[in-house]
């Protein structure tokens, strides 16, 4: 009788301590979401933040964009476009697409796109900014003619994000603005691909 009461009390401490470890497991990932979460709220509002700027500054010279997220969704307008807020109940941790999408139909412009991404590679949690846009048409037999998106990446880095990732941030924004923006000015989109093309890898190519 004594053994059998030893063996439920072993089995018993067997299993609290499983159930503390357990516990303590769960604490910290929670803890390391909810701090993840505060940061990828912070980042995508500066991210949002900085397309929309863009989004109005094209819009002076009567080039438009549409924008994913959708400003209607994040910003509470008081005097459209440039006097905005944030939305209180807007869900900055849910964003994982930030996109601004070229509607002009002039030189095939139409779906060029800046954008930011998150994803996963080797099991690091990435950010990238990427500009796509379409290089041609290509017949598929079953499907017919599809146009062909290549994908270039203009920067990267790992989250959380570091000061001075920021700082490449908005040195590889500004100047791929400036040429795109440029681009416009003189009705001569090659300028943009040129330059995407010279300056950085293409890392995707994809029918649409």
């Amino acid at each position: 009788m004594a053994s059998k009461k030893k063996e439920k009390k072993e089995a018993a401490d067997w299993f609290d301590e499983l159930d503390e470890e357990l516990q303590k497991k769960t604490e910290e990932t929670y803890r390391n979401l909810g701090e993840r979460d505060s940061k990828l709220a912070e980042i995508n509002q500066q991210f949002i933040k900085d397309f929309w700027r863009i989004w109005i500054r094209f819009e002076k010279i009567n080039v438009h964009f549409s924008m994913k997220p959708e400003y209607s969704s994040f910003a509470k307008i008081k005097e459209f476009p440039e006097n905005w807020e944030f939305k209180e109940n807007f869900d900055f941790t849910n964003v994982r697409t930030i996109r601004l999408m070229d509607k002009t139909q002039d030189e095939n412009r139409a779906g060029d796109t800046l954008l930011i991404d998150y994803y996963t590679e080797e099991d690091d949690f990435k950010v990238g900014m990427f500009f796509e846009f379409c290089e041609g048409e290509t017949y598929y037999k079953y499907s017919g003619w599809k146009r062909i998106y290549a994908r270039y990446s203009l920067w990267e880095a790992e989250f959380p994000l570091k000061g001075k990732d920021m700082d490449g941030f908005h040195n590889a924004l500004k100047d791929i603005v400036k040429i795109w923006y440029e681009s416009h000015l003189k009705r001569d989109r090659n300028l943009i691909l040129d330059y995407i093309k010279d300056n950085y890898d293409k890392v995707e190519e994809y029918p649409e």
